[in-house]
C-alpha cells in the first residue's frame, strides 16, 4: 500500500505527497490521530474544548489545513478562518511549512455573523505579496466547503475523503486530469488507488503547536497599546491576555510592559 508504515511520534501526523502520472492527479494522505488528539489534550487544559459538532468540524478543518500545507512550499504560511452563521461559531486554522506545525481554536462567543458563512485564507512567502481570498459557502460539511474553496477561489479540482475517523485524504487535478474520474471517486476507490505503487513527492510531519511564548505577546499588545497604557491595565497591574491562534493566556504585567518587550528579560 502506498502509505506505508504511519507510525510516529505523539503529537505528530506523517503525511505522504504522492502522485499519479496516469490520471495526472496529485495525492496527499495522512492519519492524524495524534494532532487530533494534541488538539483535544490543548483545549481542554485551556477548558476552550468546543461541543461535539463544532469538535468534529475543527478535525475537518485541521485535516483539511495539513493535507494542503503538504502539497505547498516549504516556505508558505497559510491561515484560515471559517466564519459560520448558524450556528455561529468562528474556526481559526493555521500552518507554518517552514516549521512543519499547525495550530487553531474554536470562537464560540461573541461571533459576528454576516448574511451567508464565510471562508478567509491568507497565504504568505518570504519576498512575496501576501494572497488573500473571500469566499461565501454553504452547508456545515467542513471537508465540501475546503472543496468549494478549491472550485471556485483557486480554480483546482480538487476533493477531500475522510476513510476513517483518522484518515484523510486529498486528491488534486493537474492541467489533463479527467475531470469525471476524479469526481465520480467514492472511498473504496480512493483505497484501491492508495494500493497502487504511487510515486512519492515528498513525506512530511506536522506537529500541532503554536509557537507563541510571553514575549510574542507582549509584542503585540505593545504594539497595539503603547500610546494607551491606562486604557490597557485600567487601574490595574497585570492584565490577562490570550493568544488569538491557540488560546493560551498570558498575563503581562504593567511594568514589563512599560519597560517594551525590546527589555524584558534583561537586567
Amino acid at each position: 500500500m502506498a502509505t506505508g508504515d504511519n507510525k510516529t511520534k505523539p503529537g505528530v501526523a506523517k503525511i505522504q505527497g504522492l502522485i499519479h502520472r496516469p490520471k495526472d492527479a496529485v495525492i496527499a494522505y495522512g492519519n492524524l490521530n495524534s494532532l487530533f488528539a494534541t488538539y483535544i489534550e490543548h483545549a481542554k487544559e485551556l477548558d476552550i474544548l468546543p461541543d461535539d459538532e463544532a469538535k468534529l468540524m475543527m478535525r475537518h478543518g485541521m485535516a483539511a489545513a495539513c493535507l494542503h500545507l503538504a502539497l505547498h512550499p516549504p516556505d508558505e504560511f497559510t491561515a484560515w478562518t471559517l466564519n459560520i452563521k448558524n450556528p455561529p461559531l468562528n474556526f481559526f486554522i493555521c500552518g507554518d511549512n517552514s516549521q512543519f506545525n499547525l495550530t487553531g481554536r474554536v470562537y464560540t462567543r461573541d461571533v459576528k455573523i454576516t448574511k451567508s458563512s464565510r471562508l478567509f485564507m491568507e497565504s504568505q512567502r518570504p519576498n512575496r505579496k501576501p494572497t488573500r481570498s473571500t469566499l461565501d459557502v454553504d452547508g456545515l460539511n467542513v471537508l465540501k466547503i475546503f472543496e468549494q474553496f478549491y472550485e471556485r477561489s483557486e480554480q483546482i479540482p480538487s476533493r477531500l475523503f475522510e476513510l476513517s475517523i483518522d484518515e484523510f485524504v486529498l486528491i488534486q487535478g493537474l492541467p489533463r486530469v479527467d475531470l469525471d474520474w476524479l469526481q465520480s471517486l467514492d472511498n473504496q476507490e480512493v483505497r484501491n488507488l492508495l494500493d497502487q505503487k504511487l510515486e512519492s513527492i515528498e513525506e512530511r510531519s506536522y506537529t500541532f503547536c503554536c509557537g507563541c511564548d510571553f514575549n510574542k505577546i507582549l509584542s503585540v499588545v505593545h504594539g497595539i497599546f503603547k500610546s494607551r497604557v491606562d486604557e490597557l491595565f485600567q487601574g490595574s497591574e497585570a492584565v490577562e491576555t490570550t493568544c488569538p491562534r491557540c488560546g493560551k493566556h498570558y498575563w503581562i504585567m504593567r511594568e514589563d510592559f512599560v519597560r517594551g518587550p525590546e527589555k524584558v528579560g534583561i537586567t
